[in-house]
Parts: structure tokens; sequence; C-alpha cells
């Protein structure tokens, strides 16, 4: 009903049609884009799970299905899971020093994950430079927190798609006074 509206608003069939197009290639990259995230977090869960079994963590598989929805929470999921795995390392082993092996291993993978895999291939699934997912990721994240870091890459998709369509590149230009 929302689509319908938006695109009744428009009174010319050509501005019609071209919201629609619009609106259709928003649809079609930010389910793209969530699938690819999806993935990316589900490998941050078996990967987290590994490390906890490797370590001798108690219920990796818990551990690392947690790790998996943590991480579509931007930068407090981490944390968050970074402290699980702390709090369940110092319970279950004897020493501080056994207990920190898994934590910190998380840490390393985590911060690998985020800065550059994520960015990287989110860049190269979804046709975005992944200088400007960083950038994006950037700004936003420092607009308005974990929530702007969430809303980073769908923000910069639909300004990429909006500006396709509005401006495009092939677009005869007038000639200069």
């Amino acid at each position: 009903e929302l689509r319908r509206a938006m695109i009744m608003n428009f009174g010319g069939r050509p501005a019609r049609l071209r919201t629609l197009r619009i609106l259709n290639e928003i649809e079609e990259h930010l389910g793209n884009y969530l699938l690819v995230v999806t993935m990316i977090n589900i490998g941050v869960g078996i990967v987290t799970g590994l490390i906890c079994a490797i370590t001798g963590m108690p219920n990796p598989a818990g551990l690392g299905a947690m790790a998996a929805i943590l991480n579509f929470i931007p930068i407090i999921g981490p944390v968050a899971m970074f402290a699980v795995l702390v709090v369940v390392g110092l319970v279950a082993f004897p020493t501080i020093g056994a207990g920190m092996v898994a934590p910190a291993l998380f840490a390393v993978m985590t911060f690998l994950e985020g800065h550059f895999l994520t960015p990287m291939i989110v860049g190269r699934r979804l046709a975005l430079n992944a200088l400007a997912v960083f950038i994006a990721l950037a700004f936003w994240t420092w607009l308005w927190g974990p929530m702007g870091a969430f809303l980073s890459s769908p923000l910069l998709i639909v300004a990429l798609i909006l500006k396709e369509h509005l401006m495009p590149a092939n677009e005869p230009q007038l000639p200069e006074d």
C-alpha cells in the first residue's frame, strides 16, 4: 500500500515508471544485502563455535549461535559476545590465561571480519566500492552510533540507486554557454 501511494504521488506516467523502477531496484539490492550479511553472520557463528570447541569452552554450538545472532547488532553485538566469552572462560577454566584464549581469538576474528572481510564482501557482492562502504560505515556510526552502523550499507545502497536513476551518467549534457 505504501509503494502504491508513493507511485501515485507522481502525476505523469514517466515519473511513475521511474519511481517504480527505483523502488524495484532498491528492494532487490536490499534483499541481496540482507542475504549477504546473514551469510557472513552465519560464518562468524561457525568460526566462533570452532574457536570455542578448539579451546575447550563448554557448549561451543550455543556460543557460536549466540555470536551469529549478536553479530547482527553492529558494535554492541560483538562487544556483548566478547563479554559472554570472558565470563564463560573465567568460570570454565581454572586459570585466567586459559579462560582468555577464546575471547582473544574471538576479538581477532571479529576485528578482521568487521574491518576487512565484511566491507570487501559487501562491496564486491553488491557492486559497491569497499572504500565507499567503509566511509559510509564510519560516517553513519559517528553520526548515529550502533544504529547508524547497522543502517550504513542500506543507506549507501539507496543513495547510489537514487543517484543512478535521478542523475544517469549517459544522460545528454547541455552545451555550456
